[in-house]
């Protein structure tokens, strides 16, 4: 299984192109989708789910061509989604839940489906809370069963919007660790706007800005966009030239740390995958610039 994107472009009313030509291969594994608010990801992820339809280009979901109505029939079958708000009813319990979303998928077999069932409770660590209603879950356990419904089925394309926003941080370690499980032969494509989830999970990452496709490559790659390029400097007011990334003050004052050209004096660091991601951000911003 992989993804084709070729040419991809969306449009909407009024002319505002959200995405404009788009060209991306992406191959099992896990792979996170990064872009600033307005980027397009949505828009991306909406066409490779199948809601919506792109205004040029194609995608091909393994053999299956999305433009077609027999495509987007097939993609149904190897598809687990799970979106950012993912309504569920809250008087059914965690298992009447997933019976439930798996009958919708086609598994009519009782005995294969309550085995799929009991086995992906077990999965994402909710079996003694199999019998508790939804709308009692905490919000950590409510995203876990959103996993599992995805899951169901054994999908080939699992994609996941923002899934550990609003989770305490120890749900989202829990999280990311049921997340990094699931590569082997699946596409996993993970949208998120917290960057430390992609460090840890993802191999690899894409990066949208404007519409276009910034940067697709290794996550270490990415990180290395900002190398000789993030510093340190103690300061009684904030930089004036580049990004500030993150500021620490003391009883000795403020330490920004900052992405850009770094002045006489400042510390160069090795940057993590914030720096990274800033980098290309301004480097995308400048190539607007110049044109």
């Amino acid at each position: 299984m992989r993804i084709v994107i070729e040419g991809l472009g969306k449009t909407y009313r009024g002319g505002q192109a959200a995405l404009d030509g788009v060209e991306l291969r992406i191959e099992p594994g896990m792979t996170g989708l990064l872009g600033p608010n307005g980027a397009g990801k949505t828009t991306l992820m909406r066409i490779l789910t199948g809601i919506l339809r792109p205004t040029a280009g194609r995608v091909l979901v393994g053999d299956h061509d999305l433009a077609t109505s027999s495509g987007r029939t097939a993609l149904k079958r190897v598809l687990g989604y799970l979106p950012q708000e993912l309504s569920l009813y809250p008087d059914l319990t965690a298992r009447e839940t997933l019976d439930y979303i798996a009958l919708l998928k086609g598994i009519d077999d009782k005995r294969a489906r309550e085995h799929q069932v009991a086995d992906l409770l077990e999965q994402v660590g909710l079996t003694e809370h199999r019998s508790r209603r939804v709308g009692m879950l905490s919000g950590g356990m409510r995203r876990r069963l959103g996993i599992a419904q995805a899951l169901l089925g054994d999908p080939r394309l699992i994609v996941v919007d923002e899934p550990t926003a609003g989770l305490d941080p120890h749900e989202r370690m829990r999280f990311r660790a049921l997340l990094a499980q699931l590569g082997g032969d699946r596409v996993t494509i993970l949208s998120t706007h917290i960057l430390d989830d992609v460090a840890q999970t993802c191999p690899q990452v894409c990066v949208l800005s404007g519409g276009t496709l910034r940067y697709h490559g290794s996550t270490a790659g990415l990180t290395d966009a900002a190398a000789g390029r993030t510093y340190l400097l103690r300061s009684s007011t904030p930089p004036t030239e580049g990004t500030v990334v993150n500021a620490v003050t003391d009883a000795a004052g403020t330490e920004y740390r900052v992405v850009g050209d770094p002045p006489p004096g400042a510390a160069v660091i090795t940057p993590t995958l914030e720096d990274g991601y800033v980098a290309l951000l301004q480097s995308s911003e400048s190539t607007k610039a110049t044109r």
